[in-house]
């Protein structure tokens, strides 16, 4: 957990050189609205690098502005004097600028500001050990800063959040803050975020007794960090290289890179960075048996964190004095030493705290599935729009279809009628052909049988159109469709055979038996 917070300070404000800055600063040798601009442009780039003379020049801001009566200038100022107080260590005052900034930046409407009072709050009440308070106005800066669509706002927010879930011991919680960072990153790609996750990762993973792993992530975080320009988060590193190579029992390399991180801080005059390492040099003695160094760097540690009210390293250099004088058989000063860790601890971790933080996890669950519910409605009420929409056209298209298949059923009713009715006419014109042909032949043979026939009186033979004669029956055989049986009237079987007549007369009927017989 040591060197953690810092990563807070510097992810707000990254830190360039001292030099640098007093290099690019603008001369204030102005007055009026000149002066006002040039003192809000020194104490922004001096922030990180200088706060205790950027802290100066923002509280002259506070009073120029509000004298000149501009209230976005005196907004601006407030930011600054609170987020330097929080870096000097002067909590109290950081609470005290962040509040009057947050209710100037409602009052003018200005949300960019109010996420940033909130965020101001969040670092300064985790630099006091007040979680739960530090974990709602994280949540309300991130709010804001998703909805201005702040992408590089928001990031720093995310990583507030990850520090205060690591501070309550939700190492995993934290992790997943932490990897919405490199997720972000993938879009618009910035080393420096890599760096800042990858520590953070690390000192997680750390507290998991994860120590391989972690020891990973910093080396990364440490090489991308030495191929900047600007390394905001170098020193960081070196701190979270120290703790993880004490945990690994790497000694000589935990001691080289702790006194590396205690050079910059204290060039830096960040005092809640340098307890924290002085702190880690602490336990680092402790383990290696070098006592009365161990206790000097931790009383040290203890007066920095007691001076600026950081209660979670005051809590710690307790724990480790009392720790130390045991080693060192002083059973007094490690009673005393431990009484106070009690007491500390009992203040950062009350069960009213944990009931708080929990209370804010489970509400931040809770709007995370009403988001999710809402999206699932808004996605619902759409799909029913898109479904009537599509019931509609599918009731027209089904609609064309049944007319379409109706107008088809239609016409191949009326193809097959017509079909018919040309099949009918066909049949009737073959049939009426065939009657005019027999109308025909008939009207022929009644023409031909028509007018005079010249026939003979006696034989009855019939005189042609050439002239020749012929039997009556040949005649309309040949002329007509009729055709001729032969038999024998009465009169002329009298005339031609009288005899067999008078024996049918008589009774005799030989002829019955005679094919030859006439018969009548």
């Amino acid at each position: 957990m040591k060197a953690l917070l810092f990563a807070l300070v510097t992810l707000l404000a990254p830190l360039p050189g001292t030099v640098v800055a007093a290099q690019t600063a603008p001369a204030l040798g102005r007055s009026g609205p000149d002066r006002l601009g040039d003192l809000l442009t020194q104490a922004n780039l001096l922030e990180a690098a200088a706060p205790l003379e950027a802290l100066r020049l923002a509280k002259e801001g506070v009073l120029l502005a509000r004298q000149q009566g501009n209230r976005e200038q005196e907004l601006a100022f407030l930011s600054s004097v609170a987020f330097c107080s929080s870096q000097t260590g002067d909590l109290p005052q950081a609470v005290e600028y962040a509040k009057a900034a947050l209710v100037l930046s409602t009052r003018l409407g200005n949300r960019e500001r109010m996420a940033k009072a909130h965020n101001i709050l969040g670092i300064t009440y985790t630099f006091m050990g007040s979680y739960s308070r530090a974990l709602e106005e994280g949540l309300e800066a991130l709010r804001l800063r998703e909805e201005l669509g702040l992408e590089a706002a928001t990031l720093q927010s995310l990583n507030l959040i990850g520090v205060i879930y690591h501070h309550s011991g939700q190492h995993q919680k934290a992790i997943e803050y932490y990897q919405k960072i490199l997720e972000a990153n993938g879009k618009v790609p910035q080393p420096s975020r890599v760096v800042l996750a990858n520590l953070n990762i690390g000192l997680a993973k750390n507290k998991m007794g994860l120590y391989a792993e972690a020891l990973e992530h910093h080396r990364l975080a440490l090489e991308v960090s030495q191929k900047l320009t600007d390394k905001p988060y170098i020193i960081y590193a070196y701190t979270c290289l120290g703790q993880t190579h004490t945990d690994l029992k790497n000694h000589s390399e935990a001691r080289r890179f702790l006194h590396l991180a205690l050079a910059g801080y204290r060039l830096q005059d960040q005092k809640y960075g340098r307890a924290q390492v002085l702190n880690a040099l602490g336990r680092l003695d402790l383990i290696t048996g070098a006592w009365d160094q161990g206790i000097r760097w931790t009383r040290e540690a203890a007066a920095l964190a007691e001076q600026i009210q950081a209660r979670d390293e005051l809590k710690t250099s307790y724990e480790l004095l009392s720790g130390l004088y045991e080693k060192k058989r002083d059973a007094p000063q490690a009673l005393k030493f431990f009484k106070l860790y009690s007491q500390t601890k009992d203040t950062l971790f009350s069960t009213q705290e944990s009931e708080r933080i929990a209370d804010i996890s489970m509400k931040i669950v809770s709007l995370k599935k009403d988001n999710e519910i809402g999206s699932l409605k808004r996605e619902h009420d759409i799909s029913i729009l898109k479904f009537q929409k599509e019931r509609y056209f599918s009731f027209i298209l089904a609609s064309g279809m049944v007319t379409l298949f109706l107008f088809i059923l239609v016409l191949i009713g009326y193809g097959k009628k017509t079909r018919d009715s040309k099949r009918l006419l066909e049949t009737s014109h073959g049939k009426l052909q065939a009657l005019n042909a027999e109308l025909q032949e008939t009207l022929r043979e009644i023409r031909t049988l028509t007018g005079l026939l010249p026939i003979c009186a006696k034989c009855k033979k019939i005189r042609d159109d050439d002239g020749y004669w012929q039997q009556l029956e040949g005649y309309i055989s040949e002329h007509t469709s009729a055709t001729f049986s032969h038999g024998i009237c009465p009169h002329c079987a009298e005339e031609l055979y009288p005899e067999v007549m008078e024996a049918r007369r008589c009774g005799h009927w030989e002829a019955e038996t005679d094919p030859d017989a006439p018969r009548p």
